[in-house]
């Protein structure tokens, strides 16, 4: 546990950007993230803050609600602002991590976003519509012939993946893969990764297709499983970065 009146070392830097209180908020996660600032160490005030980053108290206390409103810092009156969950930064900010730490993250948001994916095609296959299916394979016949397009990004997966949560017929399920997929996607450009060839992603999209159009939901979770397992060996490669 951080003494809490220790002076950190790291420090702020001023802020000259439009978005003055996104800025705030990505400041002060990293001086949480920099200064390994554990659960309960308290904040400079509110004041002081404003002067360490050159910006108005307005925008202070913006990005101060912002980090409050998702659990990361807590505000007390009377008392000031305390850490309240230093562990979600990363899911944030990838780039507050390095290294083994980052690929690690890699590996968890593969592993929630398997999950996820698995499921949705369980589902999927007994829910989607003709036209939803045929919506998918018209998309992939579309990303067959341009593999390159969107090759960096890495959509072609997950775009597939998000049409599939989308053929479920539950909102619910399909926004939580969404919030999933985003968080793969930011670690997964930060690490530097390529996605694997073109054509080995384009016949294991298509696996994955048949079975739901078969109307074979362990098949399609079996295909989408294959698909995973390769995905982790070729992360594994030494060659997969970029």
């Amino acid at each position: 546990m951080s003494n809490q009146n220790e002076q950190p070392a790291a420090s702020f830097s001023p802020i000259s950007r439009t978005q003055v209180s996104e800025e705030v908020a990505r400041q002060i996660q990293r001086f949480i993230a920099n200064n390994r600032l554990q659960v309960g160490a308290r904040l400079p005030t509110e004041r002081e803050l404003a002067a360490q980053l050159g910006v108005g108290r307005g925008g202070v206390r913006e990005g101060i609600k912002m980090l409050a409103g998702i659990g990361i810092l807590e505000v007390r009156q009377g008392a000031g602002i305390f850490v309240r969950e230093s562990q979600r930064l990363v899911l944030l900010d990838p780039s507050l991590v390095q290294g083994a730490e980052r690929l690690e993250l890699l590996k968890k948001a593969t592993a929630a976003r398997r999950i996820l994916d698995c499921a949705a095609v369980e589902v999927a296959t007994l829910a989607a519509t003709e036209e939803q299916l045929a919506e998918i394979r018209v998309y992939l016949q579309q990303a067959e012939t341009e593999p390159f397009r969107t090759k960096l990004a890495h959509s072609i997966d997950l775009t597939f993946e998000m049409m599939i949560g989308r053929a479920t017929d539950n909102p619910y399920l399909a926004a939580v893969q969404g919030e999933a997929h985003r968080y793969f996607r930011m670690v997964w450009e930060h690490q530097g990764f390529l996605p694997r060839p073109a054509a080995e992603r384009s016949e294991q999209h298509m696996a994955i297709l048949e079975a739901m159009e078969r109307r074979d939901p362990r098949a399609a979770r079996a295909r989408m499983e294959e698909h995973f397992d390769l995905q982790a060996l070729a992360e594994a490669g030494p060659d997969r970065r970029q």
